[in-house]
């Protein structure tokens, strides 16, 4: 049996680092510091990769994992390329890409516990692996994969019941970003709220989150906390957040993560409901509603609200496995008519 795992997530590996090099390349391939287009983002996170005081020091400071990642890999990278920005572009590549292959293999494992058949929960995998968000946070120098990869390792360990591995994961989870940390409430949802286990791990995940934000920031030259702060300063934004939302170009905005599997989960969840498919916990459906106040805290819509991914996926295999699943039955009916 350990045998039979081991080689399925083997493939399961192989077949995600095909998906995601296929699909990212090109984005690392052609991505220019000089010219970063939606991802400006990437220059503060280089500055930080090559020990400069980032410019946007008060916003950047505490998300000093993937870069500082990118740094320890970058001597490596510059053997393979000799222009220092294309060496640090692929040193912010290689480290992604394995936040992101982490994340489908984490993925894959959520959605088989969820009773998922192997190959529809690759379908699943795919939507991630090859989806314009992820595409973005992989071929570029940002930090979002390891953010999306905590949210991944995080779903799985709720929805498997890992509660050791789930206390020892949070405290490191939280280096990811600052937007992971109302996702570790998720557990709060399950029956693990009454394990003291959990309180511990929260508060070693919030202390661990305060320490290294202040340690960083006076690496950086400030000892502020901002998380708090610049989420109180962008409520007033909420509301014109809001009304972009409801426009053509934001609902554009907010799907793009998603595309046409945004439609297939919204029919997904209506079945699930009527039919009772699967038993998609609270805490993956929660993920929508916290990614959506993100995505109005911030006006990023696409990005933020693909942190919803665990529970859109799961409900668009849902619609998936309705339809094949007729087919099926149809098909099977049609050849016992056909030798009767």
């Amino acid at each position: 049996m350990a045998f039979d795992t081991a080689r399925r997530y083997l493939i399961v590996t192989a077949v995600s680092f095909a998906m995601l090099y296929g699909a990212t390349y090109q984005q690392f391939r052609y991505f220019d510091l000089a010219k970063p287009g939606g991802a400006t983002d990437a220059i503060h996170y280089v500055q930080m990769a090559r020990g400069v005081v980032p410019s946007d020091v008060e916003l950047r400071h505490y998300r000093w994992l993937t870069p500082t990642l990118a740094s320890l890999v970058g001597p490596l990278a510059s053997r393979v390329a000799a222009d220092p920005d294309t060496a640090i572009t692929l040193a912010f590549y290689v480290v992604n890409f394995a936040f992101s292959l982490t994340a489908c293999v984490a993925l894959f494992a959520m959605l088989t516990t969820l009773g998922f058949a192997p190959l529809v929960a690759l379908l699943g995998v795919a939507a991630f692996a090859t989806s314009r968000t992820t595409v973005l946070v992989t071929g570029t120098p940002m930090v979002d994969a390891a953010y999306f990869c905590a949210i991944s390792v995080l779903a799985y360990l709720i929805v498997a019941n890992r509660l050791r591995w789930l206390m020892i994961a949070m405290p490191l989870l939280v280096l990811s970003k600052e937007t992971i940390l109302p996702f570790l409430l998720l557990p709060l949802l399950t029956p693990l709220r009454r394990s003291p286990s959990f309180w511990i791990s929260l508060t070693l995940s919030v202390a661990v989150y305060a320490a290294s934000s202040y340690l960083s920031g006076l690496h950086y030259g400030t000892t502020a906390l901002p998380v708090f702060s610049t989420a109180v300063d962008h409520i007033p934004s909420v509301a014109a957040n809001l009304k972009m939302m409801v426009t053509a170009q934001g609902f554009h905005d907010l799907q793009s993560g998603f595309s046409v599997w945004l439609a297939l989960a919204i029919g997904g969840a209506w079945l699930n409901r009527k039919y009772r498919y699967r038993a998609i916990p609270a805490p993956v459906i929660a993920t929508i509603p916290v990614a959506f106040s993100l995505a109005l805290l911030s006006g990023n819509l696409g990005r933020m609200f693909f942190a919803a991914f665990p529970a859109v996926i799961a409900y668009a295999l849902v619609m998936v496995d309705h339809v094949t699943g007729d087919l099926v039955r149809r098909h099977a009916q049609s050849g016992t008519h056909a030798r009767a």
